[in-house]
C-alpha cells in the first residue's frame, strides 16, 4: 500500500507548514552527498539556515570486518554470540552470513547467536526461552534480573515488559525477582509442576553514557563474542546504529545548536530544528495489544527530548519545567534495513520580528478559519480545519453560543463554543498535547450531551493546541504507529498549560482564562492520552525522563486535582466515574489486562485504585475550578476500535462530571 500524503491537506492554505515542510527533515528522500564514504560533518549556513549531514557504516558490516579479522584455532567448533540493535529478521539473516563466512574460512561448525542489542533480555527469552520452555511443558517461568548503580532497582524488570503478557498468552506464570549478583545478566529458571526443567543466562551488554540533562546512565550497545570450549577467544564492543546516530547528534551537531540558540524575551530560540535518521534499527510489532520493539522510535524520542532538556539547562530552566519557547523540535527516524545509515539536521532561525504579535482577535472565524468538512470525524487524527468545521456545526445545530477567544501562535483559530450565565460551570478542554488525539474527538461527543441538560453552564474548547495538531497530522502519515510526541506542545515548543499557570494569557493560552473569566466553573475536564505501547529513552536511562510514570500502558487512568478541602468531593467524583467506566465490559477487560501486564514490570505502580480502576488524587491549588479531572488514555498512537475505545472512555469521565454537577 503507498503511503499517504505526508502533509495535511489543507496545507497548501497554511503558511507555516509550507515553511516547515521546506526546511523539515520529512522532505529528505535521498541520501546527502557522499553517502558510503566515512562520517563528516558538513556545516553550511545559507541565510537563517544551518545544515549538518553525516553517514554511518552498518553494523551488521562492523560485525562480519570484526570475524573477518580475528584468528581462531582451526580445531576448535566456536560459540559466537553478537548483539546488534537489529530486526529479527535482519539478525536472522546475520547468522547465516557468519556461518558463511566461518565456513569459508574452513573452521569447524559453530553455534552462532545473533541476539538483540535493545532489550536483549525480552528478546533472548521470546525467542530462544520461550519455544524451549513449551518443549519441555514448563508452566512457570522466573527470572532473576540484576540490580546496577547509578540505575532505579527496577530498571532491568521493566525492560523485560511485556513478557508478562507473552508468557499469559501461552500459559505460563511469571515470577521476577532482584539478583542479588552485581552481572550484567538476566538468568532464567524454567519450572514444570514445581520441578526446575531449565536454566540460562543472557548477558546485557551496557556502556555508561551521560544523558543531555546531564545523569549518568547505562545505555545498551552492541557486543561479539566468540569462546571455544568456555574459553574466551573475542570479545569486543560494537557501536550499534543507533549508537553512532545519537554520538554523532549530541557531539557533533547538538552542540552547535545550543550556540546558536538566541533566548531572546518573547520569542523562541529558533523556529525549527528538523532532525532525520535513516538506520538500520529494529522496529518490530510484537504481537501483544500495539506493543513494538522500535529502537527507531526511541531515537526519535531521544532526540526530541535530548534536545529540550540541553536547551532547558543552556537556558537556566529545571528540567521539569514546560515554560520553554525552544520552537519546533521535529526527528524523523526511517528504516533503511541492513543498509549503512545517514542524517540529515537543518535548523532554521527565527524569522519574525523580536517581539511577535499577537493575532487581532475576532469575534467569529472567517471561512477560511472554519473550512473543512463538518462530516463525521474518522476514528483518527484529523486536521485542526476539519475539528473547527465540526465544532462550529455543532454550535449551530445546538444553538450554543459561539466564540474565537484565541488564536494560536501559527495564526490558527481556537474556538470555544457553550451555553453561560447559570450558577456553575463545566469546563471542557481537549488537545493540549496535540498527539493525544482522541481528546478533541471526544469533547465533539460530549458538547450534544452537555446542550441537553438544561441547569448546565459550560464551556468547551475542543482544540487547545491546533498548531501541534497539524504537525501531529503530518507524522502520523509518515510513521503511522509512533508517538510522536515532538508534537505534544505548541509551535513555541512550550506546554500552553505552562503559560497558563504563570498568569501569562498569550497565543493559545488565551482561550483557557478567558473560559476561566467567562464562567465560575465547579469542574474543569481536560481530555488526555498517553502511550498505547511501551515508551523508552534507552540513552537516557531507559524510561522517559520525567514521564516514568506512563512508560507502560495501563489501560483507563483518571487523574483527580483539587484545591484546599475538596479531597471527599475528588473521592466522591471518582466514585461516579469508576462506576461509569464499569459500565463498559470491553474497557474494564482491556484495563485489567494492561495493568496485569505493566503491574508485574514496575515496583511500586505510581496510581491508587478505585474498584478495579487506577487514578491518582494529587492536591493543588493552582486550578482554574475545585475540582479537576484528566483522563489519561492509551492513544498514542491508535487507529479505528482502539481509537474509538480511548474516545469511549473520556465520555463515560465526562458524563461522570456531568452526574457530579447535576
Amino acid at each position: 500500500m503507498p503511503l499517504p500524503p505526508l502533509l495535511p491537506l489543507d496545507a497548501a492554505q497554511d503558511p507555516w507548514l509550507r515553511l516547515w515542510a521546506a526546511s523539515s527533515a520529512l522532505r529528505v528522500e535521498r541520501p546527502p552527498r557522499g553517502h558510503g564514504r566515512s562520517p563528516h560533518l558538513q556545516d553550511a549556513s545559507v541565510g537563517s539556515t544551518t545544515t549538518w549531514t553525516s553517514t554511518f557504516p552498518w553494523e551488521g558490516d562492523e560485525l562480519l570486518a570484526q570475524l573477518r579479522r580475528a584468528e581462531f584455532g582451526a580445531e576448535t567448533p566456536l560459540t559466537v554470540t553478537a548483539f546488534v540493535s537489529e530486526s529479527r529478521s535482519v539478525r536472522r539473516e546475520l547468522e547465516l552470513a557468519v556461518r558463511g563466512l566461518l565456513d569459508a574460512r574452513g573452521l569447524p561448525p559453530a553455534e552462532v547467536r545473533v541476539r538483540s542489542a535493545y532489550k536483549p533480555a525480552f528478546h533472548w527469552i521470546a525467542e530462544e526461552v520461550l519455544p524451549r520452555a513449551l518443549e519441555l511443558n514448563a508452566d512457570s517461568l522466573q527470572l532473576s534480573y540484576p540490580v546496577l548503580a547509578p540505575e532505579p532497582p527496577g530498571r532491568f524488570l521493566q525492560e523485560t515488559y511485556p513478557l508478562s503478557g507473552l508468557l499469559e498468552q501461552h500459559g505460563l506464570r511469571f515470577e521476577a525477582r532482584a539478583d542479588s549478583r552485581p552481572a550484567q545478566h538476566c538468568r532464567v529458571v524454567l519450572l514444570a509442576q514445581g520441578q526446575e526443567v531449565w536454566q540460562g543466562s543472557c548477558a546485557l551488554p551496557l556502556a555508561p553514557r551521560t544523558a543531555p540533562g546531564g545523569a549518568t546512565v547505562l545505555a545498551p550497545t552492541g557486543r561479539l563474542q566468540v569462546s571455544a570450549q568456555e574459553r574466551e577467544l573475542l570479545d569486543v564492543r560494537l557501536l550499534t546504529d543507533a549508537e553512532r546516530a545519537w554520538d554523532w547528534y549530541t557531539k557533533a551537531v547538538l552542540p552547535e545548536v545550543l550556540r546558536r540558540a538566541d533566548f531572546a524575551p518573547g520569542q523562541p530560540a529558533f523556529r525549527t530544528l528538523s532532525v532525520t535518521f535513516a538506520l538500520s534499527e529494529a522496529d518490530d510489532p510484537l504481537g501483544l495489544d500495539h506493543e513494538r520493539s522500535s529502537m527507531l522510535e526511541a531515537l526519535g524520542e531521544e532526540v526530541y527530548f535530548g534536545t529540550l532538556e540541553a536547551l532547558k539547562l543552556r537556558a537556566g530552566h529545571e528540567l521539569d519545567a514546560r515554560e520553554l519557547q525552544p520552537g519546533r523540535i521535529v526527528p524523523v527516524v526511517r528504516s533503511r534495513p541492513a543498509q549503512a545509515g545517514w542524517a540529515r539536521v537543518t535548523l532554521t532561525a527565527f524569522a519574525g520580528p523580536s517581539q511577535p504579535q499577537q493575532p487581532t482577535r475576532r469575534a467569529q472565524p472567517s471561512q477560511a478559519d472554519i473550512g473543512g468538512d463538518p462530516a463525521p470525524l474518522p476514528s483518527a487524527p484529523v486536521s485542526p480545519r476539519r475539528l473547527v468545521a465540526s465544532a462550529r456545526a455543532l454550535a449551530d445545530e445546538h444553538r450554543l453560543e459561539w466564540t474565537v477567544p484565541a488564536y494560536s501562535y501559527d495564526g490558527r483559530p481556537v474556538p470555544a463554543l457553550g451555553r453561560t450565565g447559570r450558577p456553575i460551570g463545566l469546563l471542557v478542554t481537549a488537545g493540549q498535547h496535540a498527539n493525544e488525539a482522541s481528546g478533541p474527538h471526544a469533547a465533539l461527543k460530549l458538547i450534544p450531551m452537555l446542550a441537553q441538560v438544561p441547569d448546565l453552564s459550560f464551556v468547551a474548547i475542543p482544540l487547545e493546541n491546533p498548531d501541534g495538531a497539524a504537525l501531529h497530522l503530518a507524522l502520523t502519515r509518515r510513521d503511522p504507529q509512533f508517538m510522536h510526541h515532538a508534537a505534544r506542545y505548541t509551535s513555541l515548543g512550550d506546554d500552553l498549560e505552562a503559560r497558563v499557570l504563570r498568569g501569562e494569557a498569550r497565543w493559545e493560552a488565551r482561550a483557557r482564562v478567558w473560559a476561566a473569566h467567562r464562567q465560575q466553573l465547579a469542574v474543569h475536564l481536560s481530555l488526555h492520552g498517553y502511550p498505547s505501547h511501551e515508551w523508552t529513552r534507552p540513552f537516557s536511562g531507559y524510561a522517559p525522563r520525567g514521564f516514568e510514570s506512563w512508560a507502560l500502558p495501563a489501560g483507563i487512568v483518571t487523574i483527580i486535582r483539587y484545591q484546599s478541602g475538596q479531597r471527599e468531593n475528588a473521592e466522591a467524583l471518582a466514585a461516579l466515574i469508576a462506576h461509569a467506566l464499569s459500565s463498559d465490559e470491553e474497557l474494564s477487560a482491556h484495563t485489567q489486562r494492561a495493568l496485569r501486564w505493566s503491574g508485574a514490570h514496575v515496583l511500586t505502580p505510581h496510581y491508587e485504585l478505585r474498584g478495579s480502576w487506577p487514578f491518582l488524587f494529587q492536591a493543588r491549588d493552582d486550578l482554574l475550578a475545585p475540582l479537576m479531572v484528566i483522563t489519561e488514555v492509551p492513544d498514542e498512537t491508535v487507529y479505528g476500535a482502539a481509537f474509538e475505545r480511548c474516545v469511549r472512555a473520556q465520555v463515560l469521565v465526562g458524563q461522570a462530571c456531568m452526574a457530579h454537577l447535576t
